[in-house]
């Protein structure tokens, strides 16, 4: 019997010892190259992720300073725009500023060539007189100084400034009846208005 177990053990240990049968093992070999693959996987799905966000947040710092650079250059147009306007206002006030100072010297025209009209002895200067008045009304008009009509229009307290009223039953009611002063405009800026009687028959 002993003998019968002998011979039977080492058959046993051989087994034991024995290298496994080919194919033995794959399965979890499979497992593990799966489990690697399958985080490798996950791995770059995240990564994939983190890369989309960042893009995102760079889309959007895109559109943003895109938004910041269009109000920009808008508050730049305006203000260059608004420059403009103002540099030009300015121009037209310092123009209208000067030629309001030689408003009298033109009015001084007028009056003398009433009273040379009026003495035979200033006659041979009247044309002399007419020449200079009509050269520097030239001059003024090339600032585009225009007279402002008064004699018989209608009374507009925009342009005339009313000293006094006087009745006047041939004539309507706030009309101009006289003129004591022209008035000037530049362009659309009145820069002095023209002195009247205005008629009132109330």
């Amino acid at each position: 019997m002993e003998e019968q177990e002998k011979k039977a053990r080492p058959a046993e240990d051989a087994e034991k010892e024995a290298p496994p049968a080919e194919g033995a093992g794959t399965d979890a070999d499979l497992s593990a190259a799966l489990s690697k693959a399958i985080e490798a996987e996950a791995a770059a799905e995240a990564r994939a992720k983190e890369l989309e966000d960042k893009a995102a947040g760079l889309e959007g710092k895109l559109a943003l300073a895109v938004r910041q650079y269009d109000r920009l250059q808008g508050d730049f147009d305006n203000f260059r725009r608004r420059t403009r306007t103002e540099q030009a206002e300015a121009k037209d006030k310092t123009t209208a500023e000067v030629v309001k100072e030689f408003l009298p010297v033109l009015d001084n025209f007028d009056l003398a060539l009433s009273h040379m009209e009026k003495d035979e002895a200033g006659v041979a200067y009247v044309k002399g007189f007419v020449m200079l008045k009509k050269q520097m009304e030239k001059v003024l008009e090339g600032f585009g100084v225009t007279e402002i009509e008064a004699a018989g229009a209608p009374f507009d307290p925009h342009v005339h400034e009313a000293v006094m009223q006087v009745p006047a039953p041939d004539k309507e009611d706030d009309t101009v009846a006289m003129v004591f002063q022209k008035g000037y405009r530049m362009g659309d800026r009145v820069i002095r208005p023209a002195k009247v009687q205005v008629v009132h028959n109330g």
